[in-house]
């Protein structure tokens, strides 16, 4: 799943989205996750939803 994707699900501008992981930018990057990357991978997208509350 692509970042603006999500930001979709979650209803929010990829820009807010963004601002939401910043606290989480550690967490983020143990699992892999680059901080341009525009593909997602499951378990980051399964994360961010947790830890959002984004209805997937």
């Amino acid at each position: 799943m692509s970042k603006q994707e999500l930001a979709a699900k979650a209803g929010v501008s990829l820009n807010t989205l963004n601002r939401w992981c910043k606290p989480f930018s550690s967490e983020l990057k143990a699992l892999g996750l680059h901080p341009k990357a525009r593909m997602l991978p499951p378990v980051v997208v399964k994360f961010i939803a947790e830890k959002l509350s984004i209805d997937l």
